[in-house]
C-alpha cells in the first residue's frame, strides 16, 4: 500500500500529544524493537517515559522501580505476553492504566486481555491514524476503550449460541442504542454525537447498562452483549425522536 499521500497527516498525528500522556509516567513494552525505538523517540516531546522493555519480567521490574501510572504494551512480547503482563501489573499497581495494542487479533488473546482488566484495546495497525490518541481520550473520559477492529473480532468470535437473551427486555430503547454503540467501538462522545444526546445522558445510560447486564465495565459489557446475543449491529445507530 502506498501511504505517500498520507505522510503529512501521519507526521502531524505523531507530533500530537494528549493530556493523559503529559500527566502520566509511562512504561512501554513490546517485542517489536523497531516499534519500541520509535516510541522512545516519540515520547521525547511528550510526557515522561520512565521505562521500556521487550519482555514481561523486565517490564514488571520497570513498574516496580518507578511510580509509573500508565502502561502501553503489545500483546506479543519476547517473553511472556501482554494479557499476562497487564494482569500482574494490575496486581502490583491497582490504579495503573493499561492500553494494549493488539498485533495478533485472535479471540482468545482479546478475552484474556479483557479478563486482565485492560483499560484499552486497539488494533496495532491503526495506531498511526490517531487511534492511540483516541484510545487515551476514551480511557480518560469513559474508563475503558475498544476500537472497531477489536469489537469486530469479538462480534464474529461466536462467544455464545446465537440465541437472544431475555436480558434485552430489561433495556430501554436508548440503552439498547447505547449498547450497540459501545459494541461498535464508539466512545461516549461518539455515541452522544450519533444519537444527539448530551455526554452526561450517555454516561447515565452506560451506568444503567452495567448494572442491568451486569458487567464490571464497558469492555466486559461488549463480551456479555455478544455472548448473550443482545445486539445485532446495524450500519448506523437508529436516531430515536
Amino acid at each position: 500500500m502506498d501511504i505517500t499521500p498520507r505522510i503529512s497527516s501521519l507526521q502531524e498525528t505523531s507530533q500530537q500529544s494528549h493530556p493523559l500522556l503529559r500527566r502520566s509516567r509511562t512504561v512501554v513494552a513490546t517485542a517489536d524493537r523497531v516499534l519500541i525505538t520509535s516510541w522512545v523517540g516519540w515520547f521525547d516531546c511528550l510526557g515522561p517515559l520512565v521505562g521500556a522493555a521487550t519482555g514481561e519480567d523486565e517490564t514488571l521490574s520497570c513498574l516496580k522501580s518507578s511510580n509509573a501510572d500508565l502502561l502501553i504494551c503489545t500483546d506479543l512480547l519476547e517473553s511472556g505476553n501482554g494479557p499476562s503482563l497487564v494482569r500482574k501489573a494490575k496486581q502490583l499497581k491497582p490504579d495503573l492504566k493499561a492500553l494494549m495494542l493488539i498485533q495478533r487479533p485472535v479471540l482468545r488473546t482479546l478475552l484474556d486481555a479483557i479478563e486482565a482488566h485492560c483499560d484499552g484495546l486497539c488494533a496495532h495497525e491503526l495506531v498511526g491514524s490517531g487511534t492511540l490518541l483516541a484510545a487515551l481520550s476514551a480511557i480518560e473520559s469513559d474508563g475503558t476503550y475498544l476500537d472497531s477492529v477489536v469489537a469486530g473480532v469479538l462480534r464474529h468470535g461466536r462467544l455464545g449460541n446465537g440465541k437472544t437473551s431475555s436480558q434485552i427486555d430489561n433495556l430501554s430503547l436508548r440503552e439498547g442504542d447505547v449498547l450497540r454503540g459501545i459494541c461498535k467501538g464508539m466512545s461516549n462522545q461518539n455515541i452522544a454525537d450519533e444519537l444527539y444526546l448530551s455526554i452526561d445522558t450517555v454516561k447515565s445510560h452506560v451506568h444503567n447498562l452495567l448494572q442491568k447486564l451486569p458487567a464490571r465495565d464497558r469492555t466486559h459489557a461488549v463480551v456479555v452483549a455478544f455472548r448473550d446475543g443482545l445486539v445485532e449491529l446495524p450500519q448506523r445507530l437508529p436516531r430515536w425522536q
